[in-house]
């Protein structure tokens, strides 16, 4: 027998998207890392930031690179799919675990992991997390408090299509509700490597890569410039293909009036 999938409806798609582009703002940017796949762009705060989180460092480390040599920042890297860094510098600090909602199986929860590596250090620091989907078990599982301890959170999205299911959707509305308690969104970029899909009528990027600013930094890096995207700093993930342009709707608050 096939079971067939609960549907969202499309006020509730609408309404994830309308919040998602309520939350955004306009911040002064810098881009870190290489001009494709691995860089990304940051609210320009990084002078008072210490340490970097990076989950999921594949086959290049131009970010964690850029951050050591521009800023001094330490990274702290894990990844089990890659034995080390793409390179060595004084300021990279490796392991081999996934990072998840459990420590077993070579899981390392986020919290664990920053106890293990800072302790109750309070320094500013960025999380950058690219784990293939496995970013949702993640930020379900830990506290909005424990992601607050971050300036700046920088996340790669996954089948975010899928928010046209039903459980996927609620599931994703309230994660991004906990990342709003305490932050906003400074920057959203679409991984080329797919396309976009119409789900209920909306386009959907697959992949997107989404930068938050903690909330109390906004006023100090905001800029007051109308939002454009792409933004000039923007580089292709694959530099092969088309590029993918973030439908307005996700931003631009004169495309949801006119959608209204």
């Amino acid at each position: 027998m096939q079971l067939s999938l609960k549907l969202s409806s499309p006020d509730n798609i609408k309404r994830f998207v309308d919040r998602f582009r309520e939350k955004y703002v306009s911040v002064d940017l810098v881009r870190i890392g290489g001009d494709s796949d691995g860089g990304y762009l940051l609210p320009d705060n990084l002078k008072g930031v210490n340490y970097c989180f990076s989950a999921g460092v594949s086959h290049t480390s131009d970010f964690e690179g850029q951050l050591s040599k521009d800023y001094g920042i330490k990274s702290f890297m894990a990844d089990a799919s890659v034995t080390a860094p793409a390179y060595n510098d004084d300021n990279f600090h490796f392991r081999a675990n996934f990072i998840g909602s459990s420590p077993e199986n070579g899981f390392i929860t986020l919290s664990d992991w920053i106890e293990d590596c800072i302790g109750d250090d309070a320094s500013e620091k960025v999380l950058q997390m690219d784990i293939e989907g496995g970013e949702y078990d993640v930020l379900a599982y830990e506290s909005a408090e424990n992601f607050a301890a971050f300036s700046t959170l920088i996340i790669e999205f996954h089948m975010v299509q899928t928010i046209a299911e039903h459980n996927f959707l609620q599931m994703v509305s309230a994660i991004f509700e906990k990342l709003y308690l305490n932050f906003s969104i400074a920057h959203v970029h679409p991984n080329n490597t797919v396309p976009v899909q119409k789900v209920a009528g909306v386009l959907v990027p697959r992949i997107m890569e989404v930068t938050f600013i903690r909330n109390d930094l906004v006023d100090r890096f905001r800029n007051h410039n109308d939002i454009t995207l792409p933004h000039p700093l923007d580089r292709k993930n694959e530099t092969k293909r088309p590029d993918i342009v973030m439908p307005e709707i996700w931003w631009a608050k004169a495309a949801a009036e006119n959608a209204s």
